[in-house]
């Protein structure tokens, strides 16, 4: 199972770009201030995120919308790799199936995944109480029929290992988002990798 921004794509920096543009919009905060509380909250759906920034804030939804209605076209033309592609292919020859969990929307997700020539198993994003975490490891689970431990979670964010952690599903976390140092101290022993393409060759 793999995030989508950060770890199959490299979405991260625009994202942070926009989260900063739209907390500087709204509430003021200062663009240093909202990109490093942006992506110290990074991995949950942006309202949520903006719950923990600014917890009870009236303006919250709005900001979320406001968000949620740019991303689309800053994201659009960001590609998978070549690299990364290659490595879901080489994960795919080894008998994975490949899933993409992601709490960006699921309307995101699905355009992502229609035109990222792979054939991923499952596409799976935020939305219609669905999201990253216990839904879509039971909805993996029972697809195809898989026990958590039977599974891999991927994921470039701090909130993606602890969900791991919480689920007892195993973690490969992929540096960028926060530094390999970050993921070792806080979840010693797990895999570290710089690149997606470097997951198969754990194995």
């Amino acid at each position: 199972m793999c995030d989508l921004d950060g770890t199959l794509i490299d979405t991260m920096p625009i994202l942070a770009d926009l989260a900063t543009d739209v907390m500087n919009e709204i509430y003021g905060t200062p663009r240093s201030l909202g990109r490093e509380l942006y992506l110290a909250t990074s991995g949950l759906p942006f309202i949520r995120q903006l719950g923990i920034i600014y917890p009870g804030d009236a303006r919250n939804r709005a900001a979320s919308d406001v968000f949620e209605a740019r991303k689309p076209d800053r994201c659009r033309a960001v590609k998978m790799s070549d690299e990364t592609r290659g490595g879901l292919g080489r994960l795919r020859k080894q008998g994975a199936r490949i899933v993409v969990s992601s709490n960006n929307g699921t309307d995101n997700v699905e355009a992502f995944a229609r035109n990222a020539d792979f054939p991923f198993d499952l596409v799976l994003g935020f939305g219609a109480g669905s999201s990253k975490g216990r839904p879509h490891l039971d909805r993996a689970a029972r697809d195809f029929g898989a026990t958590r431990k039977e599974m891999l979670f991927v994921g470039d964010s701090l909130h993606d290992g602890e969900m791991a952690e919480n689920e007892e599903v195993p973690f490969v976390a992929v540096a960028g988002t926060f530094s390999r140092e970050r993921f070792t101290l806080r979840f010693p022993g797990v895999p570290v990798v710089q690149r997606f393409s470097e997951v198969p060759a754990l194995f």
